[in-house]
């Protein structure tokens, strides 16, 4: 009896989990070759539409005129008619023929290196019925247009494996419906090796690869919709040599980023994934690998482990642009050897000899060793000016803030170099340019002011208006603004964080922030270009011009901030880009 009991329980849990495998939904991944590289995947087409659509930004900006010329198009009314048409034939509206033909997702994936780069979009529907009839009226339509445009191109019609399929034009575009999913590929080897993944149950499929496997464990549950790129066929490039070994002969790659190429070149793939948050949007990329078994060179980008990643980010008033962000320039002659090329290195040691000409004499060497490694950069409109002349065209103002090692040494030296550079300028632009120092909140303020009484060549519209360059130290910050007023300000903004505490560092060694208001008050300075510019091209009167302008503008201040960060964990690397946007709400977001 205890024998028949557990031979029963054993296939009641047979039966179970059989039924649960049979019950979950096809994942259109299990028709794509396992050999494509790369592949984008919406888990639900219908949220993200839902989602964008009832966005009230999006439809905010669908009423200006620029965007409604659109709406108006020829194409575009074509298109709308083209959908009536398949609800009135399938006998269901657009979003539920949506749900119904691409519910369980749509995967575009692509092999790289053979040309023409093999490609595959599977629509991966609930609805098997109805997937046929909507492939059969699909491909009347088809044949009707090529028909009207007296094209010679024709759908061809073959079988494999007892599949229709379709092919129309030489080498071009492959079809055929598949159960509930929709197949369409670039050539023709593509498409049979869906349909043989179809017939053979998905074996040798994406959806059984390790990659597959290993980004959806880096990456957030429940995205709109994600990605992965196979790493390792990048890396066999022909180019890839270049751009992920050490040392390279880009420079640039090395200097601005070698710490995101170090992690590339040891990462297996790149993923990201696309989410809702409750205002706005963040769009994650991930990499499986981090701090460990990076090379010691690339310390130039990422702190040692237990180390701030960033300084907190300066946020004057009408703030447009601020990132926070460690860069230790020292290293780069600490490990010159390691990440440039003989002839670089030679270069760089010739320049570190010929640097006492212009840095007042200081060695570029020694002056990045007492600079510190972190660093913060901050755009801003300007409200004010040191001049009573003003230019036609104002430029934001901008600084930048180095916490500095050796703050006593650091802050003479650049002292020395920035009033030996004021008085090279001037000399080279014959003006008198007028060094001015001020007490401000105990700080001095050394400046420079352009002089109002004479005339430059060149520079009719007054441009170097716009500076009135500045620095100061605080401590251990050293600043370097383009005018007085950004500086002024910085010095409150310092002297704030430095009594409240220095706790808001984050383990991000990149933060940005990019923000919508500020962008708003700098296009409110180009107003007046603006409207000449919307009235000459869209035929409009003066006061239809000024509403459009207008309307622009406030759209642009309704988008909030974008927030960039990049993390480098133990052994992952984080990128996050975030849209906060405080006029949106859970659900047109398309959550649940």
């Amino acid at each position: 009896m205890r024998r028949c009991l557990q031979v029963a329980g054993f296939l009641a849990c047979s039966l179970i989990v059989n039924s649960a495998r049979a019950g979950a939904p096809p994942d259109p991944l299990g028709l794509v070759p396992d050999v494509a590289d790369v592949f984008v995947k919406i888990e639900q087409p219908r949220r993200l539409l839902e989602a964008s659509i009832q966005n009230d930004l999006l439809k905010q900006l669908q009423t200006l005129d620029a965007v409604r010329e659109l709406y108006d198009s020829t194409n575009y009314r074509r298109f709308q008619q083209l959908i009536a048409y398949f609800e009135k034939q399938l006998g269901a509206n657009r979003y539920e023929l949506l749900d119904r033909l691409a519910g369980n997702g749509i995967v575009i994936a692509t092999q790289l290196g053979p040309q023409p780069a093999p490609s595959l979009l599977v629509i991966q529907g609930k609805d098997e019925e109805l997937t046929q009839r909507f492939a059969r009226t699909a491909l009347a339509i088809l044949e009707q247009e090529l028909a009207r445009q007296e094209s010679k191109d024709r759908p061809e019609k073959s079988t494999y494996r007892d599949v229709e399929t379709v092919r129309i034009g030489k080498e071009k575009f492959y079809f055929a419906a598949a159960g509930s999913a929709l197949l369409v590929s670039n050539v023709e080897i593509g498409l049979k090796r869906a349909l043989d993944l179809y017939r053979e149950g998905g074996k040798n499929c994406l959806a059984q690869t390790a990659r597959v496997a290993q980004a959806r464990k880096l990456l957030d549950p429940d995205p709109l919709a994600w990605m992965c790129l196979n790493m390792e066929t990048v890396r066999k490039a022909p180019q890839a040599k270049e751009v992920f070994t050490l040392p390279r002969n880009d420079v640039n790659l090395t200097v601005l980023f070698g710490g995101l190429l170090d992690v590339g070149g040891r990462s297996s793939i790149l993923c990201g994934g696309v989410y809702p948050e409750e205002h706005g949007f963040v769009v994650s990329l991930r990499m499986p690998a981090g701090r460990e078994g990076m090379n010691k060179a690339i310390t130039v980008h990422v702190p040692p482990a237990g180390q701030a990643g960033s300084r907190p980010l300066l946020e004057p008033r009408g703030v447009l642009y601020s990132s926070s962000y460690y860069f230790d320039l020292s290293k780069f002659w600490e490990y010159r050897t390691q990440l440039f090329n003989e002839k670089q290195v030679k270069s760089f040691e010739n320049f570190d000899k010929t640097s006492k000409v212009f840095l007042a004499g200081s060695e570029f060497s020694k002056l990045v060793s007492q600079a510190g490694a972190y660093q913060r950069f901050v755009a801003v409109p300007q409200h004010t000016s040191a001049y009573a002349i003003a230019p036609q065209q104002r430029i934001p103002a901008f600084a930048l803030v180095v916490e500095m090692r050796e703050p006593d040494a650091f802050s003479k030296k650049m002292d020395a170099i920035l009033r030996s550079v004021a008085l090279f300028a001037g000399i080279q632009s014959k003006l008198k340019v007028r060094p001015a120092e001020e007490n401000y909140h105990g700080r001095k303020i050394v400046g420079y002011r352009f002089p109002v009484d004479v005339k430059v060549e060149g520079d009719a519209g007054n441009f170097r208006y716009n500076f009135s360059p500045s620095f100061t130290t605080m401590g251990n910050q050293f600043v370097a603004s383009s005018t007085i007023e950004l500086c002024r300000e910085l010095v409150g903004l310092l002297e704030k964080e430095a009594k409240e505490s220095a706790g808001a560092s984050a383990a991000a060694s990149v933060r940005t922030q990019v923000y919508a208001a500020g962008g708003a008050e700098l296009l409110e300075s180009f107003k007046d270009r603006l409207f000449a510019q919307t009235m000459l091209d869209q035929a409009l009167s003066p006061a239809q011009a000024t509403e459009q302008v207008q309307a622009i503008i406030d759209w642009v201040r309704r988008l909030g901030v974008l927030q960039i960060e990049a993390a480098y964990g133990t052994k992952d690397f984080r990128y996050d880009i975030r849209l906060r946007t405080a006029s949106l709400k859970p659900k047109q977001l398309g959550q649940k």
